[in-house]
């Protein structure tokens, strides 16, 4: 019988930074590591070495994000070149605005499918509520360019960020508590316990508290400060191995967020409605209504609020010494709200109250051979379904004539309210293999294929005087077969080449803010990406570099972009169009070497062609179809790179180490209409940390942002004309310097 193992994966225990884990710094202060050690990944659902990974792929470890004393995942950004992560946080808590290689989709509803999906403990996140997460409990992070549908399907046609949690052990009894303070009132408590209940069972318990008290932005018209937020979360995860080829795992996690989100800065040039017609306007193209971007100016307290609760069974089996089998079940539920001033001004003039449910179910039945020939395989069956039970928007607007429907939700009563409800439903099934097979000793062959099937259904109302005056429904169903097929050579242990094509699909669907039957109905259909793409991986110096370079060339087609037009009672709906093709070539390379016994470098760098080669399409408030060649992909910087250097130092009974890094990304299109005032601008981002170790004890200090870069996170705009008119546009701030003091206590061997 095949014995199932738990893997402490070696990308962690300090493998990434400094390759000497705490304990042994301990006993024996280490100047540094000599060699850099091996990093297993799971990048296509079996454990191999990164450097014999015929993918694109990079993995952080448990030590690295701790180093880089990451506040959320936007942070991962840094470890992975052509990656772009945004905190978009607005119309839902959370939300992040995902790029790799120029695939993106950052709409934050629940009826889109991401084009980049999170993953947490191999189950995907269906939607972008959320992702924005805080980085607690981290073993490892693998961050997978280009589609990966065989093996992690549902629409996975830019890539996957996977993030394993640390696991149970049944060795030993141990863990650690963590306590952060920081500037704007930043105080954390994190604690995590490994308990070995007997020869069998374990258990580990985390729990935390994040806070920051006092928030990021001062609104200069409440006098309050806002970004200000709270998280409090607990997990229990549940190891179980009564034999050898068997392993049972199962965990529960909750965490409750709320707090006042960042302001909604008023970017509105004088040809846009609100500032033309009501003097609500900007004071230059580069800075907001308040001046400041660091300042917000809306009247409308913008409380919210996310509860999310995780349910994750995993059963893996050794059926024979050639055969394994696993099963994973997840469940996924969040209910989120939040009040938006989109008008960013002092007047009342395009408010926002919204709030929704979400609800997924997975499974994954999956069969793996390997008997140590010429052939590895991995196979099974995949089920998906989501829920949207309610999603509520009301919109209110003095624009609006006669139709209050109540006070709809808002702190200002007596103001012309529209309401929009609608509910959704999701469901996939697919069928999938990839394997290898060994043509030598030197060459492999790769060949992976995957059908799927999509349905969705949506209802949708309006409201408006208390009458219902829309109510349409519409469903669709996709299906396709995507493949992937590939060939690597390995001329020497050193080394490995791989030449590879993937494609990717994500389904068709509707956008839940249109406001006519006639946009809800014609919904969108599937885009399709096709990526060919070569890669080399080495290992130098003796083991004391690796270096990994990739070239890539990918044809997307009907690529799905979402738009805001004109139309329904609000004066502006959602819709999503479908460019007909564009094409996204470019490099990337990483390099981790050790110079010295003292001194560490890390580095990786993206560049990126994208355009679209054909785009016919409507996306102005005009509604006249053009050819729209000309713009450029949102979210599709041409160069980025970041530069990381880690020291090492034995002082005194324990170890100092410090870790600076820089990460810099090339100006890029945060709208699909390219509207004036919306790119971000090139920017830069400086982070440095200084940490002593000592017996159980480990004290940090750390800066983020040191620079205090202050260039957008997310801009936005509401039915873009062609000559640069608008009903309003606005931006999310960007988080501003912030530095604090970390202490660690760990106990037992954990």
């Amino acid at each position: 019988m095949k014995t199932v193992r738990t893997i402490c994966y070696s990308v962690t225990s300090g493998l990434l930074l400094g390759g000497t884990p705490l304990a042994q710094a301990q006993a024996e202060p280490a100047a540094g590591p000599r060699l850099l050690e091996e990093v297993v990944v799971t990048a296509r659902k079996r454990e191999e070495s990164v450097q014999d990974t015929p993918l694109a792929v990079s993995a952080v470890g448990r030590e690295q994000v701790e180093a880089a004393f990451l506040v959320d995942a936007t942070g991962i950004t840094q470890f992975a070149p052509n990656l772009v992560f945004d905190n978009v946080f607005a119309g839902t808590p959370g939300g992040g605005g995902i790029s790799i290689r120029g695939v993106s989709a950052q709409e934050v509803e629940k009826t889109f499918d991401p084009a980049v999906l999170m993953y947490v403990d191999d189950i995907p996140y269906g939607v972008n509520s959320g992702n924005v997460m805080s980085m607690l409990d981290v073993e490892r992070i693998e961050v997978l360019r280009g589609p990966q549908g065989t093996l992690f399907g549902k629409n996975t046609v830019g890539g996957v960020i996977h993030i394993h949690r640390i696991k149970p052990s049944l060795d030993s009894f141990g863990g650690k508590v963590r306590a952060r303070v920081g500037n704007y009132d930043r105080m954390d408590l994190e604690g995590v316990v490994n308990i070995p209940l007997n020869d069998q069972l374990a258990v580990k318990l985390t729990a935390a508290r994040l806070e920051q008290d006092r928030g990021f932005y001062h609104n200069i018209t409440t006098g309050k400060r806002e970004g200000d937020s709270k998280e409090e979360r607990f997990g229990i995860h549940l190891l179980w191995q009564p034999a050898d080829n068997l392993l049972g795992e199962l965990q529960y996690n909750r965490s409750e967020t709320d707090g006042f989100a960042p302001p909604l800065l008023n970017l509105n040039s004088p040809n846009s409605l609100v500032c033309a017609g009501f003097g609500a306007c900007a004071t230059s193209d580069k800075r907001p209504l308040s001046g400041d971007r660091n300042k917000g100016a809306g009247d409308l307290l913008q409380d919210y609020f996310l509860e999310v609760e995780d349910v994750i069974a995993k059963l893996q089996w050794g059926i024979t010494d050639s055969v394994d089998a696993t099963v994973i079940y997840g469940r996924r539920k969040i209910e989120d709200g939040v009040n938006m001033d989109v008008d960013g001004s002092p007047l009342t003039l395009f408010h926002v109250s919204r709030d929704s449910d979400f609800t997924q179910d997975s499974i994954e039945a999956r069969f793996d051979y390997d008997a140590g020939g010429r052939l590895s395989l991995t196979g099974g069956y995949y089920y998906w379904e989501s829920e949207v039970g309610l999603w509520r928007n009301d919109v209110e607007n003095p624009l609006f004539v006669g139709v209050n429907v109540g006070d709809c939700g808002f702190t200002t009563p007596n103001v012309d309210c529209v309401r929009q409800l609608a509910d959704h439903e999701s469901t996939s099934h697919s069928v999938f293999f990839e394997g290898d097979y060994k043509l030598t000793d030197q060459w492999t062959l790769t060949l992976g294929s995957r059908w799927i099937q999509e349905k969705k259904e949506i209802n949708r109302r309006q409201l408006v005087l208390g009458a219902n005056t829309m109510d349409a429904s519409a469903s669709r169903k996709d299906t396709d077969t995507i493949y992937r097929l590939g060939i690597r050579y390995e001329p020497s242990d050193d080394v490995m080449m791989y030449l590879m094509q993937s494609t990717g699909f994500r389904s068709g669907g509707f956008s839940v803010r249109a406001a006519t039957p006639e946009v809800l109905q014609a919904g969108f259909k599937p885009e399709k990406i096709i990526n060919t793409e070569a890669g080399i991986k080495t290992s130098l110096l003796d083991g004391r570099m690796r270096l990994a370079a990739t070239v890539f060339d990918m044809k997307y087609k009907d690529m799905q972009q979402e738009l805001n037009i004109p139309g329904g009672p609000t004066g502006q709906q959602d819709a999503v169009v479908n460019a007909s093709e564009a094409k996204l070539r470019g490099v990337e390379l990483e390099l981790e070497a050790i110079l010295t016994q003292y001194l560490r470098v890390d580095f990786n760098m993206g560049y990126l062609d994208a355009g679209y080669k054909d785009f016919q399409g409507a996306i102005y408030s005009d509604g006249i179809v053009r050819d729209l060649s000309r713009l450029k992909l949102r979210r599709a910087p041409e160069w980025n790179y970041t530069l990381g250097l880690s020291t090492f130092h034995a002082l005194g009974s324990g170890e100092l180490t410090s870790r600076i890094s820089y990460s810099w990304q090339d100006d890029y299109e945060s709208t699909a209409s390219n509207h004036p005032g919306t790119g971000i601008d090139a920017f830069g981002l400086l982070d440095a940390s200084l940490s002593y170790a000592i017996s159980n004890w480990k004290f940090s200090v750390f800066g983020r942002n040191l620079t205090d870069e202050d260039e957008y996170s997310f801009p936005f705009v509401l039915a873009p004309g062609i000559d640069g008119s608008s009903i309003l546009a606005y931006a999310v701030p960007r988080a501003p310097r912030t530095f604090g003091a970390e202490f660690t206590y760990h106990f037992g061997s954990f």
